[in-house]
């Protein structure tokens, strides 16, 4: 139940606007550094802030270098996801241009062809993307416009070598892009892991709190310090969720290069 909650806000993370996503993370840090701060504050008026500090700076760089190891890592994922995303709809565009340039090998069929990949390429953009930005984009369905194109290069008189050749470049393109659209659907659904998440929270208002401790007989220096993590944790947290769906959100990766091809 508590995982199908994380997974409901994380995707309302990524699919909200820019400025609601960085205001509602710099508010998470920042009010995890005020809790930090005003745990000091009262530790000091009651007399037990011997009990909390001040600690070694040292005890900073293990808790610095976990957070980074763990940002570092789920950026590495995420930007690799986007970069396969982005491959497979340049292959795919790259592979329906190919089929609409070696239909002209067949005169008469050719309309037929360009007027297929056309209306394919606008049931890719007025319906699939909405679906893949949703999560609901499914490999159950194939495109039939794509498959019916399939049929006709298949059926096609030869009459010529040339047209031979054509036609064998016709079928491998249309495997191309019948791939590519596969790709492009299972990576759809990738996005930031929910607990990942929650743990490089955790670990940052860990390092919060050590700041905290090691600044514990200085209130207004410890302010400072953890005014300015804070920030630098809120902006990697922010760039991290931005991106954290290929097709989704912000820098979502949209359909212009199919749209560039389409007959």
């Amino acid at each position: 139940m508590i995982g199908c909650e994380q997974g409901r806000v994380i995707s309302w993370l990524v699919d909200t606007s820019l400025a609601l996503l960085t205001a509602v993370i710099f508010l998470a840090v920042y009010l995890a550094a005020a809790v930090v701060l005003a745990v000091l504050y009262l530790a000091r008026r009651s007399g037990h802030a011997a009990a909390l500090g001040p600690l070694s700076p040292g005890l900073l760089s293990p808790l610095g270098l976990i957070f980074g190891l763990l940002v570092g890592f789920l950026v590495a994922d995420v930007w690799s996801d986007r970069a396969q995303a982005a491959t497979s709809v340049s292959q795919e565009a790259s592979a329906l241009r190919d089929v609409d340039l070696l239909s002209s090998a067949f005169p008469a069929e050719r309309p037929e062809i360009r007027q297929l990949l056309r209306d394919q390429i606008d049931e890719y953009v007025t319906t699939e993307w909405p679906q893949m930005a949703d999560g609901r984009a499914t490999l159950s369905l194939a495109p039939a416009l794509l498959v019916q194109i399939r049929g006709i290069v298949l059926g096609l008189p030869i009459q010529t070598d040339g047209q031979r050749v054509a036609q064998d470049r016709l079928e491998t393109s249309i495997d191309r892009a019948l791939e590519a659209r596969r790709t492009r659907l299972v990576l759809s659904a990738s996005a930031i892991d929910p607990l990942r998440l929650t743990a490089l929270y955790l670990v940052a208002v860990t390092t919060l709190a050590a700041m905290g401790c090691v600044q514990a007989d200085r209130l207004r220096r410890a302010a400072t310090a953890l005014a300015l993590l804070a920030t630098a944790m809120a902006i990697a947290l922010t760039l991290l969720v931005a991106q954290g769906a290929p097709f989704t959100g912000y820098y979502a990766i949209d359909p212009g290069h199919l749209l560039e091809v389409r007959p």
